[in-house]
């Protein structure tokens, strides 16, 4: 074999190996990574959440230990901000234990916001199943541990009772972009 041939089959092999690449992203195999909290054991958390496309998925390259809880499109039935956010606070109850840097919340696949793995975690310790007015005080509680991609806070934090209702229009925006 000549020193062309050999230059030629390496090309070969590189255009291949691209190709290959290419096809496995466009499927989603690298995007997706592997499954953390499926939709099974998402029902199997609530029978509430049966029939909600909601995924907390890893990526298989993944140095920085990040997870990504993905609101897919309405499939199984339709599902609303508060099936979305009950579903996060159960998942962050659920990821308590778990080694991770970060939990990207997306939509189909989209990054849109991240929450540190201490106020997630924090998130799901405070969550208890049933007590409506806790449960309620963590939905507007997610807007203000919520970051941008680009790592500024999502929305500003507001004090006293306007703050309050402020509150309630961030969490509304948020959970807009992630059923959007």
């Amino acid at each position: 074999m000549t020193r062309k041939d050999k230059w030629l089959l390496l090309a070969i092999i590189v255009v291949l190996a691209i190709i290959v690449a290419n096809v496995f992203v466009s499927m989603g195999v690298v995007k997706g990574g592997r499954k953390v909290i499926s939709r099974v054991e998402l029902k199997n958390l609530d029978p509430a959440n049966n029939g909600i496309n909601i995924e907390v998925t890893q990526p298989w390259f993944n140095p920085h230990k990040e997870l990504a809880f993905n609101v897919g499109e309405a499939d199984g039935r339709s599902f609303d901000r508060f099936d979305v956010t009950r579903c996060l606070l159960q998942c962050a109850q659920e990821l308590g234990d778990r080694d991770f840097s970060r939990i990207y919340l997306c939509n189909k696949g989209d990054r849109l916001y991240y929450i540190n793995a201490e106020d997630f975690k924090q998130l799901g310790e405070q969550y208890k199943t049933g007590e409506t007015l806790n449960t309620l005080a963590l939905y507007v509680k997610l807007p203000q541990v919520s970051y941008t991609l680009n790592d500024s806070l999502a929305f500003p934090v507001h004090d006293g009772v306007l703050g309050s209702v402020s509150d309630a229009q961030d969490w509304n925006t948020m959970m807009s972009n992630l059923l959007r």
